[in-house]
């Protein structure tokens, strides 16, 4: 019975001999190079330790006992679960340390790499776990975005590397979350990810999941920045219930309520990139909209948000588990390792860990960082779906206003006034709908959007004044803040006393953190100075391009030290879409203020105007 060692592996009559096999001896006497030697066999697990590097290429070493384990031992040790350490000791690991040894040495695709560099660092195996593998992978193969063909516009330079990370993990099958801070040009950026997918395979599929409302703003979008590419709009009662509707469109955007109505559907199509807007209606994995998008069949999925993590951890594991299933362990895992009852032991668990995970994945920039390369005001212009039954109702408010005008335009004006009061709120139209905030979004696209933006000002603990026309759409607007945020909002227009609006302002300005501070456009839309706020929302338009541009300069003015992100809601396809388009128009033409005037009779001109474009 002849023992002997070659390649670091124990042979019995030129048999090489399992892990198991030899754990089963205790002494034996073996041959190595003609000279024999004593081995022991020891019968603890071998405590082993990786260490990793990403450059030039990713690879693994392994320790043992402070001393880096030779080509030989590693070999053993991955293929047959032992190795000898000093001539003369058999060490063994258990099968679970054999697998990940085994995963450690094969060729990994990346997202597998990142899951098992994860898990040896959770276990003990790994002591640091590295926050900037994706970079350093992209700077060492130089990867560049390609979307120069399809997208049309520049990008800030922050921007770029955005895209460039982006299309690096998208090219790798790793999904990430872009949770750049609000104003920062998300879409942009995932348009231009769009469009370095296409250009690489004109053939990809890629699906974009928005918020009803904002259906026509990403049409739009991508009008302006890859008018090339024509989205496909699956969304409403005319479309097609089967999944060759798509097969001639890159590109198909879809409200999350119709992803969950029609995933039966949407579940036989391959999609080579998926995008979530809004991404944080996704944060509650029970849900039937999160259940819906996990059984999309998806290649590679990217989840915007500017507040990934809003209440709990737990919301950092519904996105990144969407994204990244797996990344994060599973929730029943994730939970008992990080959530808990008691908000202190949460904090005083180690979180570095988490967070530097979280990092790998998550693209976040926040203005503070980018601040050299941003302008001073960020105007940023969302087109508002109409929800179908405002579509009905602005529809016949339009025909009402063609038949005044058939008939000599006498009552033009008041029509003119009730659209303007219908577009801010229906309510203001129609007393029977309450003024609870569910009924108010459920009624009101553009109301919905405002929430949704107060929600991530909120998160991001900053100040907004909200600019609107009428009293009736103040009080909503007030009422819901309330009852959502819990907080009262300060509110200057016609009804507050000349002595008691500078003293509102300094309480806005003086309190910590998120606040709103509602204001009517003609009432205090000039000489104030409200430069604690960093976000302006014109939430109903003026027809009068000077009085946005007044109002907006209650907080972008001299002594404001921060970029102010100035919001400008427009229903698509409407006379607001027109006011929009005229109000820019104005702005690039000069420079110089518009006078202000309070003519009526200009309303009822670009009314007549806009009556005209649609009977032609």
């Amino acid at each position: 019975m002849a023992y002997t060692i070659k390649n670091g592996l124990v042979q019995k009559d030129e048999v090489l001999l399992e892990a198991e096999q030899l754990f089963s001896l205790g002494r034996i006497s073996a041959y190595s190079d003609n000279s024999e030697v004593e081995l022991i066999i020891s019968k603890r697990p071998a405590r082993i330790y990786f260490e990793f590097e990403a450059e030039p290429t990713p690879y693994f070493s392994v320790f043992f006992r402070g001393q880096k384990l030779d080509s030989e031992q590693t070999n053993s040790l991955a293929k047959y679960g032992y190795f000898i350490s000093d001539g003369k000791r058999i060490h063994f690991v258990s099968s679970h340390v054999c697998g990940l040894l085994v995963s450690a040495f094969e060729d990994l695709p990346l997202p597998k790499l990142m899951k098992l560099l994860r898990t040896l660092h959770l276990e003990g195996f790994l002591d640091e776990f590295p926050s900037d593998l994706i970079e350093v992978l992209r700077g060492n193969q130089q990867k560049q975005a390609h979307h120069d063909k399809l997208f049309v516009q520049s990008l800030y330079p922050y921007q770029e590397e955005g895209v460039n990370w982006l299309s690096f993990c998208a090219e790798n099958g790793v999904g990430t979350i872009l949770a750049d801070d609000m104003g920062l040009g998300k879409t942009a950026q995932v348009i231009a990810l769009c469009c370095d997918v296409l250009e690489k395979n004109p053939n990809s599929k890629v699906l974009i999941v928005v918020p009803n409302p904002l259906l026509d703003n990403w049409v739009r979008e991508f009008n302006f920045f890859a008018p090339s590419i024509m989205p496909y709009l699956h969304y409403g009662k005319n479309r097609r219930g089967v999944a060759s509707a798509f097969d001639k469109h890159n590109v198909v955007i879809t409200p999350y309520t119709t992803m969950s109505s029609d995933i039966t559907m949407l579940e036989d199509v391959y999609f080579d990139l998926a995008l979530f807007d809004e991404a944080s209606m996704l944060k509650n994995p029970k849900s039937t909209r999160s259940l819906s998008a996990r059984r999309l069949d998806v290649g590679v999925t990217v989840a915007m948000s500017g507040t990934p993590v809003e209440n709990s951890l737990m919301d950092a594991w519904a996105l990144t588990d969407l994204v990244f299933e797996g990344f994060l362990e599973r929730q029943d895992s994730f939970k008992s390792r990080y959530v808990h009852s008691d908000l202190s032991e949460t904090l005083n668990k180690n979180l570095e860990e988490l967070e530097s995970s979280l990092r790998q994945i998550t693209l976040r920039r926040m203005k503070k960082d980018v601040l050299e390369q941003l302008p001073e005001k960020l105007d940023i212009h969302t087109a508002v779906s109409l929800g179908e039954a405002e579509k009905t109702k602005y529809e016949a408010l339009i025909d009402e206003m063609q038949n005044d005008s058939q008939n000599g335009g006498g009552g033009i004006l008041p029509l003119i006034n009730k659209l303007q009061q219908f577009t801010a709120h229906p309510a203001l139209v129609e007393p029977a709908i309450p003024h609870d905030v569910h009924s108010l979004i459920k009624t009101s696209a553009k109301f919905e959007l405002l929430m949704m933006q107060l929600d991530k000002i909120a998160q991001a603990d900053e100040k907004v004044i909200i600019f609107a026309t009428f009293q009736k759409a103040i009080d909503l607007i007030q009422g819901a803040i309330n009852e959502r945020h819990g907080i009262l909002s300060g509110v200057i227009d016609g009804r507050t006393p000349n002595d008691e609006r500078q003293a509102l302002i300094d309480t806005f300005s003086e309190s910590k953190g998120f606040n709103v501070l509602l204001l009517h456009p003609r009432t205090a839309g000039m000489g104030l100075n409200i430069t604690a706020a960093t976000n302006v929302i014109h939430y109903c338009r003026q027809w009068n391009p000077a009085l946005e541009e007044q109002a907006t300069a209650r907080a972008w003015r001299n002594g404001q030290k921060s970029v102010v992100n100035v919001y400008y809601m427009y229903y698509a396809d409407t006379i607001e879409e027109k006011i929009d388009e005229r109000i820019r128009l104005k702005q690039q033409l000069s420079d110089r203020v518009v006078s202000v005037t309070d003519d009526k009779e200009t309303d009822k001109q670009i009314m007549l105007e806009y009556l005209e474009t649609l009977g032609s």
